[in-house]
Order: structure tokens, then sequence, then C-alpha cells
């Protein structure tokens, strides 16, 4: 009978190299940070040093809720039919340099109004629940998002959540003008850490992503009312409510074609069409008394009235001031 081959003796000490490998990147500032601190945190400290670092800036320059503001001209989300899944686009969206703080860009598969739709609604469940990590399902969120619980709308569902989870967004902030302009900081992140979905129940969970929900999120869904926007039927009502509760006046005046380039509507398209489905996602806001009155003007501009009560109701909140807790907390 041939000897059972012995597995060799483990030392007992660390080896010299990796001690000494240890040791230098302890001192260099590299190695594990678990032991230090937890994703939440690093994630916190990275919050807290844009907040710093915008506070720096100008007064015009300093409002932190930049998702707004930056997506008024960078806006991710665009008119397509979420049915439509062949030669998906992959984009890259830059908010440019007309903030001196910083540029953010964002990475991935074209995002469409729906994909906005169900990013309020995992918001507003994650808020609900007080976790970034929840279980909902394909009937549930179908539900919230207005639409008919049907084996399309769940295939609909699932490729927002792949959408969503495979996007990141990229935050550079920068200090100093001109040729002295430099980068002191660079961060990048997805909005959705992890889904996955029982094909036998129907159940979904979600991890919404720590970076997303710390820099993001709130700004992302300030002045948002869910069950009003809920209530509109047009995609191009929803993308001017956004873009509208971002502007801080009651009365606003803007090229059209600049008003269609800020929700990506098609500005290739023939003028007259262009013209009639700004009017028409303006009349909708109008009958539903977001808006007092509009006009469009015949040197194609857009002016509107905001109604006296646009400030949010705080019952249609997404995101109210709950402490959300992390996985690893």
């Amino acid at each position: 009978m041939s000897q059972m081959t012995k597995k060799p003796q483990v030392p007992a000490t660390t080896p010299d190299s990796i001690q000494h490998k240890s040791e230098a990147a302890s001192k260099s500032g590299s190695g594990p940070l678990a032991s230090h601190r937890t994703g939440r945190q690093i994630v916190q400290d990275a919050a807290r040093f844009v907040r710093t670092h915008i506070s720096r800036q100008p007064p015009v320059q300093r409002f932190f809720s930049f998702m707004p503001t930056m997506l008024t001209r960078v806006s991710p989300f665009h008119f397509r039919g979420r049915k439509k899944f062949e030669d998906w686009p992959l984009v890259r969206q830059s908010s440019g340099d007309g903030n001196s703080w910083g540029r953010m860009s964002v990475v991935g598969e074209l995002l469409i109004i729906f994909d906005e739709t169900l990013l309020f609604c995992l918001l507003a469940l994650m808020t609900e629940y007080e976790n970034d990590a929840f279980e909902t399902s394909q009937t549930e969120l179908s539900q919230l998002a207005d639409i008919n619980p049907t084996p399309g709308a769940f295939s609909s569902v699932w490729k927002s959540l792949q959408r969503l989870a495979g996007t990141r967004i990229d935050l550079e902030l920068l200090s100093g003008k001109g040729k002295r302009q430099k980068t002191l900081k660079e961060m990048t992140g997805s909005i959705l850490s992890f889904a996955d979905m029982d094909k036998g129940t129907g159940k979904i969970r979600v991890v919404v992503n720590p970076y997303f929900i710390e820099m993001y999120a709130e700004s992302f869904v300030t002045n948002i009312d869910l069950k009003f926007r809920t209530s509109l039927k047009s995609d191009i009502s929803k993308a001017f409510y956004r873009f509208y509760q971002g502007q801080y006046g009651i009365e606003s005046e803007i090229e059209l074609v600049k008003l269609a380039r800020a929700v990506n509507l098609d500005t290739g398209q023939d003028f007259h069409r262009l013209r009639s489905r700004v009017r028409a996602g303006l009349l909708e806001l109008k009958q539903k008394g977001y808006l007092d009155a509009f006009e469009l003007t015949k040197d194609n501009h857009v002016v509107v009235l905001k109604a006296g009560d646009t400030a949010v109701n705080f019952d249609g909140q997404i995101m109210g001031r709950r402490e959300i807790r992390y996985i690893e907390d």
C-alpha cells in the first residue's frame, strides 16, 4: 500500500518577507481597510470631503445638492420605450466645466425615464424599510411604477434593475482656475450594488450602493413628490416636473431648445413637432395644477409660472429624515 503524501508543515510565525511587506504597506497607507474603517465610514468620509470642498466655493456654487443642478445639464434619463431591448447603447455623459468645484459623469447603458421611475420606487422602499438592503417583488415594483403586473412588465423591471446596477457615477473635484486648475480627488460608484430575482416566486432582493446613498440619493429626490409624479402620464411631463422642481424661482424663462436638451428631447426632429411635444408636456403639468400658466413665445422661449403650492407634499416625499441602516451595521 502506498503511503499518503504528507502536507507540509505551516510555519507558526509569519515569514519575514510577508511581515516586511505588511509593515511597508502600513507605513505607505495601503493595505486592508476593514480593521480600521467600514465601507459606510469610507463613503461618509468622502461625502464630508465633497461638502467641505464645495463650502469653500462662492455662494452661488455652494449648493451640495448637485444632482438636480448638475443633471439640469446632464440628465441621464432618456425617452425610449422600455420594451426595446436590442442594441441598447452605452453612453458617457459629462456635466462639462460648468462648476468650478468639479465635474460629474454618468457612464453605462442608456437610462430611460422608466429607470428613473423605478429608482424613485427603490429609494422609497429603502426609506420605508430603513435599510439599504431589502426584499420586494416583481408585482410590488410594477404597482409602485404604475404599470400592470404582467410578464412583460416583470421583464421591464428586471432589465431596468440591470441598467441601474451597471451605471456608474464619476465625480471629479477641482481646485484653482485656468492653467492652475488641478484635480483634488476622484470618486466612482454604481447606483445599485446588487440585485437578484427568484423566477419561481418573483421575489427581488436589492442593495442600494452606499456611495449613491451618501453622495446623491437625498439630492436626487429633493422636492420630488412620488404620488404626484406617478399621476403624470407623459414621460415628457415627468421630465419637465423634475427639471422645474430643480429651479428655485416660481417664474422662469428658458430657450425651448435648451429646455429640450436639458431633458434629452431630440432637438434634431422637426421643430414644429418638437414645439408641439414641449407644449403637450407643459399642458399636462398645468392641468394637474403644477403650473399656473405657461407660454411658448414667438421667439421660441418657454416661460412658466409655477403654482404657489409646488413645494413638495411631505406625505409623498420619497426620502424623509429616517436613518438608513447598512448591511454591515
